[in-house]
């Protein structure tokens, strides 16, 4: 059963994730790791990964597919840097938020460039080193996307909660 809370809360990062997302942006400069560090703690494990699997998939369909191999190693790194960064946002702060960012765009790296490897360079390690040195810019995008997009959101959170705190409690995730 899902909870009132959880179902705003859901609802709100899946809109939040796909107007964010649909805004034009260069690539490996995306939104989408800041959404899953929200989904990692602001929501159950059982929900983080919803708003992030809606998100690319809607963005996809409206922007169209672009090769169901590459497709599939992105969604599948999105939701595995979700996965992955749950248990270090079970507290919110400065050090968690930034091992946050770094960590997701690490493993969005790692598995998004697998379909690269093997469709456009040799399969010998020295390949896929190709590929992966050659994917570094990419990387760095993605943790300053991370930490900006990541730092801006949870920075706006705290505000409004010290703000409002009288009349809301946004709790992390239970």
């Amino acid at each position: 059963k899902i909870s009132i809370r959880n179902l705003v809360i859901l609802a709100a990062l899946t809109f939040l994730g796909l107007i964010t997302h649909l805004v034009p942006h260069s690539m490996g400069v995306s939104t989408v790791g800041a959404l899953s560090m929200l989904a990692a703690a602001y929501l159950p494990r059982h929900l983080l990964l919803i708003p992030v699997f809606i998100t690319v998939v809607a963005a996809d369909l409206f922007v169209g597919p672009y090769g169901w191999a590459a497709m599939g190693f992105v969604y599948l790194a999105y939701l595995a840097g979700a996965l992955v960064i749950a248990p270090g946002l079970g507290i919110v702060g400065p050090r968690t938020v930034l091992s946050a960012a770094a960590l997701n765009a690490v493993v969005f790296y790692l598995v998004s460039n697998i379909s690269q490897a093997m469709l456009f360079y040799p399969a010998t390690y020295e390949g896929w080193i190709i590929c992966y040195t050659n994917g570094l810019p990419f990387l760095a995008r993605g943790i300053l996307a991370n930490v900006v997009f990541g730092s801006l959101a949870f920075g706006c959170i705290h505000l409004v909660s010290q703000h409002y705190a009288h009349r809301i409690a946004l709790t992390q995730r239970n």
